[in-house]
């Protein structure tokens, strides 16, 4: 059911004609459960079955299964002329067809069609099996091939297995430096990066860069994007972001292999360029990106769809936080809260949460604190154990900012404690978080003609931390010091952001 409604109307249509190609039967019962599964919008399988005539159960599963069957071999059909790793993977059974027919010069002559096409488009471990196919005929049979033919197959497959070594050391270590930040987001202190810094050359400093292959160069690009994003160094991370991007646009077929990876490259640009408030760069690859996605959204499955909304609404929203665009943000807003909604069944937390940190933020440089509190509450209420603990520690801290700005008080205390036992339990508090503590422990404990006072005492403070390449990080996601410098002056977040664009 799952598979039927995730098909397009011209997938549908296909898989109908394909269905009556292959069994000239008008009363075909897979394609009468397809039509009548298309139809509903919940699976309900009571209804199926007496809609079918109450079949028995044994007839049903058997049903389902060749129905699923059919349906990925309809969408083979389409996509094989798309995708070059379908058509290599057509080559190399059409090569064993002719191989068991005793046609091995035939069979030769496809094995040499599918190497041009696996190694246009890098498609190493392909090529790894068509070059083993090769060694195998040549191995057992007179071909005419020449006498050294043998021996350069032999360099070539170990030529390919050399990338393909590679390829898998950095397949797995763009992985492994994903899954450190996932878990604990950005260093904290130099212990951290020293370990992040040795876990990751012990990985690559024995390779030879400059013999890397594309993929093999896509993915050492990523990792290092990864790892100068975990350590906060954001001017390298731009860098190998950007190369990234080049690499697919001077290759053009690896857009069309991986676009979901192209699309993930312009993400990064945008958020380091975010990150160091570089916004030339970011109005750049922001257009960029948005040209490219309007160009190719047709030609998009669906999670391309998905990845193409998550990162354009994603920079989107920083172009407004970066500008101090908060007032024009409505629209933009309802657009993103929208396919958050339409997708929510495909978006994992972490990505929902960072989409409602950034809605909060842009509700209180709007001044519509109630509703930023209402988008913080999302992320504070939710039990996502150590998911982006970073995240859910500045959550705490806009959240007595959201209560401070509706003057709620008398609430303050008890948020300012269960916000210090939350740190408590998460890696140790940094020193954003207590001087923050401490600084709402005065607002808590004083009347309100102190309060600029208390501003003024601990906006030195927050500057110093910002200096501090460990404790930085905080200010990436919550922008103490512009709150601060609007209450101090009296003045909206907004004209606080926009007044330093113009300086």
């Amino acid at each position: 059911h799952n598979l039927i409604k995730s098909l397009t109307k011209a997938e549908k249509r296909n898989f109908r004609i394909y269905a009556k190609r292959i069994q000239q039967n008008e009363d075909l019962m897979f394609l009468k459960l397809f039509d009548l599964m298309d139809k509903q919008k919940e699976l309900n399988e009571t209804a199926l079955l007496k809609q079918l005539g109450n079949i028995a159960k044994s007839k049903y599963s058997n049903l389902k299964r060749h129905l699923y069957s059919q349906i990925i071999a309809s969408l083979r059909m389409i996509h094989k002329e798309k995708r070059a790793n379908f058509k290599v993977r057509e080559y190399i059974d059409y090569a064993y067809i002719l191989y068991g027919k005793g046609l091995y010069l035939q069979a030769l002559k496809i094995i040499q069609k599918a190497k041009v096409l696996a190694e246009k488009n890098h498609l190493i471990y392909m090529r790894l099996t068509l070059v083993e196919f090769e060694k195998f005929i040549e191995n057992r049979h007179i071909t005419r091939s020449g006498g050294n033919k043998a021996l350069d197959l032999v360099q070539e497959s170990e030529d390919i297995q050399n990338d393909a070594n590679h390829l898998v050391l950095l397949s797995n270590l763009r992985i492994k430096m994903h899954a450190k930040y996932i878990q604990h987001g950005h260093v904290r202190k130099k212990e951290e990066a020293e370990k992040v810094r040795t876990f990751f050359h012990e990985q690559i400093d024995h390779l030879d860069l400059d013999s890397l292959g594309l993929m093999e160069r896509i993915f050492y690009v990523q990792s290092r994007v990864w790892y100068n994003y975990i350590l906060l160094d954001f001017e390298s991370c731009i860098k190998y972001a950007i190369e990234w991007v080049e690499l697919f646009e001077n290759n053009p077929t690896m857009i069309d292999r991986d676009v979901d990876l192209y699309l993930r490259g312009f993400h990064y640009v945008l958020t380091t360029a975010n990150h160091i408030k570089d916004r030339s760069t970011h109005k750049k690859y922001l257009e960029k990106f948005e040209h490219f996605r309007k160009k190719a959204y047709t030609k998009f499955n669906h999670n391309s769809q998905i990845l193409s909304f998550l990162y354009v609404h994603s920079g989107r929203l920083d172009d407004i936080i970066l500008n101090g665009k908060f007032d024009t943000a409505k629209d933009t807003l309802k657009r993103s809260l929208n396919r958050i909604n339409r997708y929510s069944y495909k978006l994992d937390d972490h990505k929902v949460m960072i989409f409602y940190f950034k809605f909060a933020w842009i509700h209180l440089g709007n001044q519509n604190h109630s509703k930023a509190l209402f988008y913080i509450n999302k992320i504070v209420n939710n039990e996502l154990n150590k998911l982006r603990e970073d995240i859910q520690n500045y959550a705490r801290i806009l959240q007595l900012i959201c209560h401070y700005e509706l003057s709620n008080y008398d609430i303050l205390n008890y948020l300012i404690n269960t916000a210090s036992n939350f740190f408590a339990r998460t890696k140790g508090i940094s020193e954003f978080l207590r001087i923050a503590i401490e600084m709402f422990k005065k607002l808590e404990s004083t009347g309100e003609l102190e309060h600029k006072t208390i501003f003024n005492n601990y906006l030195p403070k927050f500057q110093a931390l910002d200096a501090d390449p460990y404790e930085r990080r905080a200010f990436v996601y919550l922008n103490i010091i512009d709150w601060l410098e609007s209450k101090i002056n009296n003045t909206s977040l907004q004209k606080i952001v926009q007044g330093k664009i113009k300086t």
